[in-house]
């Protein structure tokens, strides 16, 4: 590799005999001409001395350029301190320029002043591309280059001094015209040895030419390719010399900055592709499928921070056996000692090899076994000052980190970070909105969200079950259209009028524009039938309070202030007890149903002979109704039925009871008992006043009484149906009526014959 050197070297020694030949014979020639022309040689060292350090200032702009572009390309702090000791050099030799060409003022120092100004633009654009590279590495320094003003200071620069060097052979040929007459004597002895001279001359340049002057300009064609990004085309000198050597380091130079363009072309690829995941295990697997071809990594792991502040496994890619996740979360205690969170929360990349040594315990020994992992790289997900979680990626076999994976690693992790808060922060609005839409379809009163313009955009189950729309019909209507209130009442899609109280609010985004509106619908039929019913049970209860106290007071009034025979008396005191009796059933049935609503009336079912009861409760109603035949129809084999023998009887009583009342004429009330599969069904027949299908549309509900003459005078409080029917459904049975105006009813329930069937609905 030398060799090219020696050469120049033989070249430069036959060069200077030759010019010692000539400067001797010239000498020898012309010592009388020396004598008169000191002041000619002394110009000809000035010019000399001045050339040379006007091609040392040259090459002082080239060496700042390539440390320059040595420096953006690869960071190398030397070639940083090696260029600012060029422009140290650039400057002293500015000075010496300046000193020597002070003879020649008038003409020089116009081309030196302007060519230090290019040099300070072209160093003040410089100075903006180091400053982009230790802002923005490698591609902030690309694109301040990529316009080209350094570039062009730079090829300013080169033409001043081009520029310059052209006026001072300029200025030097005149001055040698100047002087030509002291050279006349010298030029005979001159032209002696010019011929000699001049052959050696043209073989050096022959040789120059070949060996220098090509690969020089074929290694300048590659540096200038270089420094335009031209990463494609080999650095091929083909000569084994000093030059070659250059060739050689600028192509491993080519190919290290090709290898690292195409892992930032990569990166930018993977910062491109996680931004798009909007899962935590879609950011694992884009993760693993970006960094492998960079690290060789074939699994990979990501861990989330909570809320608590603990690292939580929430995402894996790569691994073959799935199950390893729940192996890892029930190791997370024994995970967390060996894992180096300060370093981490620092935002450092930790490198962990040989982990069948590096775990504690035999248990974390089997997961590694299990997981099939040697090594393992972590690489901390930072945003904005915050530690979010961690990715670790992980080989099977021994891996050791360089710096460029490091490097590649923390860059990664900035860009996968910021895609990890984005999933977070959609998993978390995905959270909300499906709590926010489970109320809005939950919720009980009905809900109505509009656009801008009035039209529906979503109603909920509450509110299309109230007025018959359903939420794919009513999307994109008009408001009035699907909510059409007046007053207080809605009319719902199939005409029916419902009572209702709507509340309205406005939507409005953070700038306070309004974007929409959310009325809320509450059905108030239920408040307004509570509202009737305390009336209805207050007209009632007042009215059928005050009927057996009106007598009670009368009958007890007359026993003490008059005297009466004891027969009258006895009467009195009769008519008081049937009014007492009359007003305890009023309190009995009152506190029956606040009991049963409450859920505190309790059953207690046990084995019933049916019969035995039906005959017991006939008894009095017999030995009272004496315009009534009441009659029992019984089955020889009646099975056992299970129930509350009081609530039983109760029902029976409730039955019989009304089926006399409403039977003012008299006539045969009739108890018949049916087994029927798994129940036995109880009916009572009477031949009283009947009703109409119209009348029997709410026959069972509280305080209904039917609007009737007759059924007034009876009197009554509508709650003894209510009362019988919730009685016959806790013991698993069910009742029903008919019947016709003029002929008489029929009311029949069931009950069961298990214990099971009886026990299912006891409260």
């Amino acid at each position: 590799m030398r060799r090219l050197r020696v050469q120049l070297t033989v070249l430069l020694a036959l060069l200077g005999l030759l010019v010692v030949a000539w400067g001797a014979t010239i000498f020898l020639g012309a010592r009388d001409a020396a004598r008169t022309n000191a002041s000619l040689l002394s110009t000809v060292e000035r010019f000399d001395g001045l050339r040379r350090r006007s091609a040392e200032l040259g090459r002082s702009f080239v060496s700042i350029e390539s440390r320059r572009r040595a420096y953006l390309l690869t960071g190398d702090q030397g070639s940083y301190e090696a260029q600012l000791q060029a422009e140290r050099r650039a400057k002293r030799l500015f000075a010496e320029v300046r000193k020597r060409a002070a003879p020649w003022r008038q003409s020089l120092a116009p081309v030196i002043e302007q060519m230090a100004g290019d040099y300070r633009s072209w160093l003040l654009a410089g100075r903006e591309e180091l400053r982009a590279r230790q802002r923005g590495g490698v591609a902030g320094a690309a694109r301040v280059a990529a316009g080209g003003r350094a570039d062009r200071s730079f090829q300013r620069l080169r033409g001043r001094q081009t520029a310059f060097e052209e006026r001072l052979a300029t200025l030097q040929a005149t001055t040698g015209r100047s002087q030509g007459r002291t050279y006349r004597a010298a030029q005979t002895l001159a032209l002696r040895t010019a011929v000699m001279v001049l052959a050696a001359v043209v073989l050096i340049t022959f040789y120059l030419r070949r060996a220098v002057g090509a690969p020089a300009d074929a290694l300048r064609s590659a540096s200038g390719r270089l420094a335009r990004g031209d990463l494609g085309t080999p650095v091929e000198l083909g000569v084994e010399n000093e030059l070659g050597a250059v060739a050689s380091d600028l192509e491993t130079m080519r190919r290290r900055l090709s290898g690292r363009m195409e892992a930032l072309e990569r990166l930018r690829h993977l910062s491109a592709q996680v931004v798009g995941a909007t899962s935590l295990q879609r950011l694992t697997e884009v993760a693993l499928g970006g960094l492998q071809p960079e690290v060789g990594a074939t699994r990979a792991l990501l861990g989330v921070v909570r809320r608590g502040g603990e690292l939580r496994l929430r995402a894996l890619a790569g691994f073959p056996d799935a199950g390893v996740g729940d192996e890892i979360v029930k190791a997370d205690p024994e995970i967390r000692e060996i894992l180096p969170m300060t370093a981490l929360r620092t935002g450092q990349v930790v490198g962990m090899t040989d982990l069948d040594q590096v775990a504690r315990s035999e248990s974390l020994h089997g997961l590694v076994a299990r997981m099939g992992i040697r090594s393992l790289a972590l690489v901390p997900l930072s945003s904005r000052g915050s530690f979010l979680g961690l990715l670790a990626l992980c080989w099977t076999d021994r891996h050791l980190l360089d710096r460029e994976q490091v490097a590649l690693l923390g860059l990664a992790g900035n860009q996968i970070a910021g895609a990890l808060e984005a999933a977070l922060r959609l998993e978390e609005a995905e959270r909300a909105a499906g709590e926010a839409r489970a109320v809005f379809y939950a919720i009980a009163d009905g809900v109505l969200l509009t656009d801008p313009f009035g039209r529906v955009t979503a109603i909920n189950r509450a509110l299309e079950s109230l007025t018959g729309w359903t939420e794919v019909e009513a999307r994109g209507r008009p408001y009035a259209d699907v909510l059409p209130v007046t007053g207080e009442q809605l009319l719902t899609r199939y005409g029916r009028k419902v009572p209702v109280v709507v509340s309205s609010a406005p939507i409005l985004d953070p700038g306070g524009r309004v974007v929409g509106g959310v009325d809320v619908i509450r059905d108030v039929s239920r408040e307004r039938e509570i509202d009737e019913i305390k009336s209805a049970l207050i007209s009632t209860v007042s009215h059928e309070l005050r009927t057996p106290l009106t007598l009670i007071h009368g009958f007890a009034e007359l026993l003490v202030l008059r005297d009466m025979p004891v027969e009258r008396q006895r009467s009195a005191a009769e008519e008081i007890l049937e009014a007492s009796r009359r007003l305890a059933r009023l309190i009995d049935d009152l506190l029956s149903v606040s009991r049963m609503e409450s859920g505190r009336l309790v059953l207690d079912p046990r084995p019933l002979d049916l019969a035995a009861v039906v005959e017991r409760m006939l008894s009095p109603f017999r030995a009272m109704a004496t315009r009534h035949t009441l009659r029992a129809k019984l089955p020889g084999a009646l099975p056992v039925v299970w129930g509350d023998p009081d609530k039983v009887e109760q029902i029976l009583t409730n039955l019989v009871g009304n089926a006399i009342k409403y039977s003012p004429e008299g006539g045969e009330v009739l108890v018949t008992v049916e087994h029927d599969g798994d129940s036995v069904q109880v009916s009572v027949r009477d031949q009283g006043i009947g009703m109409s299908p119209r009348d029997m549309g709410q026959l069972f509900e509280k305080f209904y009484r039917v609007d009737r003459d007759e059924v007034r005078r009876a009197g009554g409080t509508g709650l003894g149906l209510y009362i019988t029917k919730r009685l016959v459904e806790m013991h698993g049975g069910h009742i029903w009526a008919e019947s016709w105006p003029g002929v008489g009813s029929v009311f029949a329930f069931t009950l069961p014959t298990s214990v099971e069937l009886a026990g299912s609905r006891v409260r």
